[in-house]
């Protein structure tokens, strides 16, 4: 005889509950199938029951309380004389291993959708690592698998990011995210930083997908741009503004760098002007103070005697100034302005800087049209961060991809919780 309030509050397809108890802190459920017949599964002969084996399964938490169902698993034997099978355990869709596919289902949503570590997980469930990574593989796979994921592309940010941090034994490990810029929604990794690993995921894309997207952003990477023009040929490509801002605070650092030595005849300490402001030069002119302001100017006439650093400071914010304007036109006359303050500075740093920002003139313009940049590939880098700091780091690639996908790039079908409405109560006694 079964326990029906405690099958109904277990509510697993297919089982019954005999009898529970509480040890330790845990709940034990003792469990069995409903099924009474069952057919042979080499001939289809109708089996009959060989006894019974007891197997322990984990389940979803109960009231809080961890939750094992001690499985009284059926065993039968098949009368058919010429059969192979002989006997055979019944099975159920509903355990797998020592998981139930519901417990296996959560652990996947716990990694993916919340972001906890496996181990975590794996402790909270009272399984090993492997197990529980085992069930994110086998419910998470199909989920990135799903070819509706990349449907309805129209804009892609491209950006490298950081899986590993270089060791005694190996170098960074670098990969590329590929992100929907409509949607922030993360679309792939794949291994490396290189034209050939775009192209490759490119190819492997339908032509649909290839057609349909018309915008890609990047940063001044000349591989990614190249597998962009390779691959998806009528696509605008756009170079994003915070990326060449970035180029212009390094020509600027790297100007007050060497005038440092050459005025201080060292690097940079504590008490030197220029040192004393390498903040506050890469920081936007219109958001410092006038106290600010006057600091900058104070240091660089005690320690920039040929104006360098302040030529490259101007050039700087010229190129800034240029994302203000509105029009293409507009922008070309900023950048128009920036090549002749590098060539009155005669500082071969931003010399170097406007052959690059003249390299990718095009690139840089197209922002004006387009409206898209890589922010969201930068946020989608910061999510990335978090999950590796979250596993104490990711050496496996295939893991790796999974769990951002899992995390960024899977629509999550949960039901959320409802608010309790103590005007219109669902329930009267």
């Amino acid at each position: 005889m079964h326990d029906r309030s405690a099958t109904e509050l277990l509510d697993l397809d297919g089982f019954v509950v005999l009898s529970q108890t509480i040890e330790a802190g845990e709940r034990w459920l003792l469990v069995e199938t409903t099924a009474d017949i069952a057919g042979c599964p080499s001939c289809g002969v109708v089996a009959t029951g060989h006894g019974r084996s007891v197997v322990q399964v984990r389940d979803l938490p109960i009231s809080g309380k961890p939750v094992r169902l001690v499985w009284r698993r059926r065993r039968w034997r098949c009368p058919e004389e010429d059969c192979p099978t002989k006997t055979f355990t019944e099975d159920s869709p509903a355990i797998e291993g020592v998981l139930s596919a519901r417990a296996a289902a959560e652990i996947c949503r716990l990694v993916g959708q919340d972001g906890r570590s496996v181990a975590e997980v794996a402790r909270r469930f009272g399984v090993s690592w492997h197990r529980a990574m085992a069930a994110v593989r086998s419910h998470g796979q199909p989920l990135i698998d799903d070819p509706r994921r990349l449907h309805r592309v129209r804009a892609l940010g491209v950006d490298e990011h950081k899986m590993l941090s270089a060791g005694p034994k190996h170098h960074s490990i670098f990969c590329t995210q590929l992100v929907d810029l409509e949607t922030s929604r993360l679309l792939d990794v794949v291994p490396h930083r290189s034209a050939a690993s775009v192209t490759t995921w490119m190819d492997a894309r339908t032509a649909y997908f290839r057609r349909n997207v018309t915008v890609a952003a990047i940063d001044p990477h000349a591989g990614y741009a190249r597998a962009i023009r390779t691959s998806l040929p009528r696509a605008t490509i756009t170079v994003d503004p915070f990326h060449l801002v970035k180029l212009a605070n390094a020509a600027v650092d790297d100007v007050r760098r060497r005038v440092q030595r050459e005025v201080e005849g060292h690097r940079g300490r504590r008490d030197d002007p220029l040192y004393g402001i390498r903040r506050l030069l890469t920081r936007g002119w219109e958001r410092l103070s006038e106290r600010q302001v006057e600091r900058v100017l104070v240091a660089m006439r005690r320690g920039d005697p040929y104006d360098e650093v302040g030529g490259a400071l101007v050039a700087k914010e010229v190129l800034r100034a240029m994302y203000w304007a509105e029009t293409p036109a507009e922008a070309r006359e900023h950048l128009a302005e920036f090549y002749a303050v590098v060539a009155r500075a005669e500082v071969p740093e931003l010399d170097r800087l406007a052959r690059t920002v003249r390299r990718w003139e095009k690139e840089i313009l197209s922002f004006f049209t387009t409206g898209h940049t890589n922010a969201k590939s930068e946020a989608m880098n910061l999510i990335t961060e978090k999950l590796r700091r979250v596993a104490h780091g990711l050496r496996n690639f295939e893991n790796y991809r999974l769990r951002l996908l899992l995390h960024s790039g899977v629509q999550w079908q949960t039901v959320p919780t409802a608010r309790i409405r103590t005007r219109h109560p669902r329930l009267v006694a």
